[in-house]
């Protein structure tokens, strides 16, 4: 009995150790590939996999599929109208019948008005097609960016880390030969703890970031990325009158408000013409009883007594009106955000040079200077934390001034419509 429960429990054992092996095989073989991007990979990337891109493509189709049957020129189908003709009184028979069929005919450019119409709402969803696309341009542009930022401030507090560890062991030296204060060391001790805070906050900046860029480029949220791109060079652009042509000539918003002007105009049309009377023929057979039986053809024609769609008109004219206002102030609009946007992206391109050209090197030299002057004795521990914190501060505007030209840059090509080319 015992050999029996012994060899029963190896064999689960065995069995156990197989589904836990399979999954753990399984699950490394459908992990995660990771994935390099460049900037303008991702970019790429998002003009065709972007979530707002796969639904206005969706969008698009089923506005395309409205062309379907659009031409017909029979609007309704054929009725068909039977009646029995028993005899009540005046004699003896057999009982008597009758038929119609009634067709009904476009014949007034309705239905070339209707092509045109389904025409004009799939050049709307076009369209929104290319606007979705611009915005899933620049949604992946700020994700990337971001991203690239926060690597540089922990880049930056990485190196400010290994400044203060070093005034941190020189002030714990200090200390130890009776040559320091404690006061010191808790100063030292205090930059340390800040700058790790720091470093901390721009890794959780980071992350954020990344997760914005999957979801700009509908990403498994499990996808280690690497970004190879980097935001350090701020390229010229285009001066300030080819941006305006662009912006004003072809831009999706502008683009597709002339498509919606145009889908109304459109619309117009087709009610329009849809007032014109339908004419139809109709075909039968009469036969009563005690009487011949006859044939019976025949022609008919809408009275247009009463027009129905005239609230519809209405409500077209006024919505072309509508976009047609909303077309000369969004071209006002885009005019004043590229000038807004271009005068703040050359302004921080010129705090960036001075920073990078003047600021920061004259800190660091300030702060090696402090450094041999504390290793040296002249220095208090103050002066060189001073110092310290002086390069932290000059670094860390660098890095804001680079953040700002990349968003003003971003608000740019929002206000251009796509790239703005160096």
């Amino acid at each position: 009995m015992k050999s029996r429960f012994k060899s029963a429990l190896a064999s689960l054992l065995c069995v156990t150790s197989v589904v836990v092996s399979s999954c753990f095989v399984t699950h490394h073989a459908y992990a995660a590939v990771p994935l390099s991007l460049s900037l303008p990979d991702a970019l790429a990337r998002a003009k065709t996999d972007g979530p707002e891109v796969t639904r206005a493509r969706f969008a698009a189709r089923e506005a395309d599929a409205r062309r379907v049957g659009a031409g017909l020129i029979m609007p309704v189908n054929p009725r068909l109208a039977v009646d029995a003709r028993p005899l009540i009184s005046g004699g003896s028979g057999s009982m008597g019948y009758g038929a119609t069929v009634d067709f009904l005919f476009d014949v007034g450019g309705a239905p070339r008005a209707r092509v045109r119409e389904a025409a004009r709402f799939s050049a709307v969803a076009q369209a929104e097609l290319a606007m979705s696309r611009t915005s899933a341009r620049v949604r992946a542009l700020t994700g990337y960016v971001s991203a690239q930022i926060a690597e540089l401030r922990i880049i930056e507090a990485d190196a400010a880390l290994v400044v203060a560890r070093r005034v941190l062991d020189a002030t714990e030296r200090r200390v130890n030969a009776g040559a320091g204060s404690e006061l010191d060391n808790a100063s030292a001790q205090l930059q340390v703890a800040e700058l790790e805070a720091a470093r901390m906050a721009f890794e959780r900046d980071r992350a954020t970031s990344l997760m914005d860029l999957r979801d700009a480029l509908d990403l498994p949220s499990d996808v280690p990325l690497t970004l190879t791109s980097s935001v350090m060079d701020l390229p010229q652009v285009d001066d300030v009158n080819a941006l305006l042509q662009r912006a004003l000539t072809s831009h999706p918003e502008l683009k597709a408000i002339q498509a919606r002007v145009a889908m109304w105009s459109a619309t117009e049309e087709r009610l329009r013409a849809e007032l014109f009377p339908k004419v139809g023929f109709y075909a039968g057979v009469d036969s009563a009883p005690l009487s011949p039986t006859y044939g019976v053809l025949g022609l008919s024609v809408e009275l247009p007594v009463a027009q129905r769609n005239q609230g519809l008109r209405a409500q077209s004219a006024r919505a072309r009106e509508s976009a047609e206002a909303d077309l000369s102030l969004e071209a006002r609009l885009l005019q004043r955000a590229v000038m807004a946007a271009l005068g703040s992206y050359e302004s921080s391109r010129r705090e960036l040079d001075r920073l990078s050209l003047q600021a920061v090197p004259a800190a660091e030299r300030t702060l090696s200077f402090a450094e041999a002057g504390f290793q040296a004795g002249r220095f208090d521990v103050f002066r060189l934390l001073a110092a310290a914190r002086d390069s932290l501060r000059v670094r860390a505007s660098r890095i804001d001034a680079i953040e700002a030209a990349w968003v003003a840059r971003i608000e740019l090509e929002r206000a251009v419509g796509g790239e703005v080319k160096s």
